[in-house]
C-alpha cells in the first residue's frame, strides 16, 4: 500500500522516513522529491500502512508536523486521443 507524506523539512532523507515507517511494518520502498517536501512511501502490509497513517498523521519530525495519508493511484487515462468520435447514421 502506497502512504503520502507532505510537510517534510529540508534535511529529512529517505532513511530517516524509512526507519520511521519500519516501527510499524516493513517498507518496501521510499521515494523522495516527487513534490516538494513530500515522499511515497510503499509498505507491503496494508494493515501495517494503515496503522503507520493512523500513528505518524499529524506527528512533529525535526520541528514539521507531518502529514500522512493513503496515496493515490494515477487516474486512468480515459481520453481518446487522436480518434474521431463515432457518428451515427450518414452525414448528409
Amino acid at each position: 500500500m502506497k502512504i503520502q507524506v507532505s510537510n517534510l523539512v529540508t534535511g529529512i532523507t529517505d532513511e530517516d522516513l524509512r526507519m520511521l515507517f519500519e516501527c510499524f511494518g516493513e517498507v518496501a520502498s521510499v521515494e523522495m522529491g516527487g513534490t516538494p517536501g513530500g515522499a511515497l512511501i510503499e509498505m507491503l502490509d496494508k494493515k501495517a500502512a494503515k496503522e503507520a497513517i493512523a500513528g505518524l498523521n499529524g506527528q512533529n519530525l525535526k520541528g514539521s508536523d507531518l502529514a500522512v495519508g493513503e496515496g493515490s493511484k494515477r487516474p486512468a487515462n480515459n481520453f481518446r486521443r487522436g480518434k474521431k468520435p463515432h457518428r451515427r447514421g450518414r452525414r448528409r
